[in-house]
């Protein structure tokens, strides 16, 4: 894009904002704000607010790094979630996430830390006590699915040193996902599953740091994945929950969502839309 037609849209479609909004819009928030959401989000730019499919203007506090990282943000996360008090924390990863892919580059090489080089050799098989004490969780070379194959090409240390630095913590969640690709056999499936894996460990770091919230029940953290490959389903552009508040499991999961939807008491449960919601739980609340 020209530096012009960046001044054009932003200049012209700016004004045409202005002008059809009205002066009580700014009124309701010009000295406060009051969001119900927090939502961590990739930085990737195929990622915007308009996904949801809702007004995001003072409804939604939102925070973005690359791989939706919760340590990445901690001060302006804790200002959103215990100074403004935001009742929901969304983590929302996506399908064909380039941190991600990095990420699982990296940790294919053995790269750790800053500074270590790509290491070619084959991964082997590992132990039970490897496995738990956060050893790569991947089989030999041989018969290795193509997605595997694929990120073994990633030069993750061709990044700088800043890029590796933001990347790096995300080798942890995906040690956990890489050895589960070749059970799956789909490569859309392989790759939404180590970003759905990624979001799982966002989870668990946010109960960490914000647990006592959730139990005393000022705050529900959920977990989902944006789809534009068609990994999920055959509709690309869903947003699919894929965690509530550390429940992965499929069925507890649309359980839960319906509880929560059946719980409020600001929907009308005889609506042509609560119809739809109820249909979708089941299409929408899922996992790979």
């Amino acid at each position: 894009m020209e530096l012009g037609h960046f001044f054009y849209d932003l200049l012209v479609h700016n004004e045409k904002f202005s002008e059809k909004s009205k002066d009580t819009q700014f009124s309701a928030y010009e000295d406060h704000q009051c969001p119900p959401i927090t939502m961590l989000t990739c930085a990737d730019s195929r990622i915007q607010g308009q996904i949801l499919g809702m007004d995001l203007i003072n409804k939604v506090f939102t925070v973005r790094n690359a791989g939706n990282q919760v340590a990445r943000n901690k001060g302006s996360l804790a200002y959103a979630l215990t100074v403004l008090n935001t009742q929901i924390f969304f983590i929302l990863g996506h399908t064909n996430c380039g941190a991600v892919n990095f990420a699982a580059g990296a940790s294919l090489a053995n790269v750790r830390k800053l500074g270590d080089t790509k290491d070619t050799s084959p991964v082997t098989p590992v132990t039970e006590t490897q496995k738990k004490s956060g050893g790569i969780q991947i089989v030999s070379t041989i018969g290795e699915s193509k997605t595997i194959s694929n990120l073994r090409k990633v030069d993750f240390s061709a990044a700088s040193r800043e890029v590796q630095r933001e990347i790096l913590p995300l080798t942890i969640p995906i040690e956990r996902g890489i050895a589960r690709l070749v059970k799956i056999g789909d490569e859309k499936k392989e790759l939404a599953y180590l970003s759905q894996t990624n979001v799982d460990y966002q989870v668990e770091k946010a109960l960490e740091y914000y647990g006592d919230r959730v139990k005393e029940k000022k705050l529900a953290i959920v977990g989902g994945i944006y789809d534009f490959v068609g990994a999920y389903s055959n509709t690309r552009g869903r947003v699919v929950v894929t965690n509530i508040n550390g429940v992965y499991d499929k069925m507890k999961l649309q359980e839960n969502a319906r509880v929560f939807c059946e719980a409020d008491t600001t929907i009308d449960k005889s609506s042509e839309s609560y119809k739809l919601c109820c249909k979708l739980i089941e299409e929408k609340v899922s996992r790979i």
